[in-house]
């Protein structure tokens, strides 16, 4: 599976479980070893953890790493050329990624367009 049918897929994934706030951030033109982030909200660390076991499930591709999933404050999972996050409100404030990357922030229909 390519990188963006990749986070089409998790895009699904996450919509389907009622994530809130995705983004996708595109990496592919900076010197860090992924291609996209997508960032996600969840509304407590139940929703967090469905998330995650929906990603698991729902996701043909294993992730190479995960972390965060003792407090589900903020969740990484590494597919190598996609990274999830899925943050709590508050984390999600705090750390403020989308900011940081907000010249790189997709509009996910460009995902859509490129794989045709």
């Amino acid at each position: 599976m390519d990188e963006r049918m990749l986070a089409q897929r998790v895009i699904e994934v996450l919509e389907d479980r009622k994530a809130e706030d995705i983004v996708v951030i595109d990496l592919s033109e900076v010197s860090i070893p992924t291609s996209y982030f997508v960032v996600a909200t969840a509304d407590n660390t139940v929703h967090a953890k469905a998330l995650t076991n929906a990603l698991r499930g729902g996701v043909t591709q294993r992730p190479r790493h995960s972390e965060g999933m003792t407090d589900r404050k903020w969740i990484v999972m590494d597919y190598g050329d996609i990274v999830v996050h899925i943050f709590d409100r508050d984390a999600r404030d705090f750390y403020d990624i989308s900011s940081l990357w907000a010249d790189r922030i997709v509009d996910r229909s460009c995902l859509e367009q490129q794989n045709v």
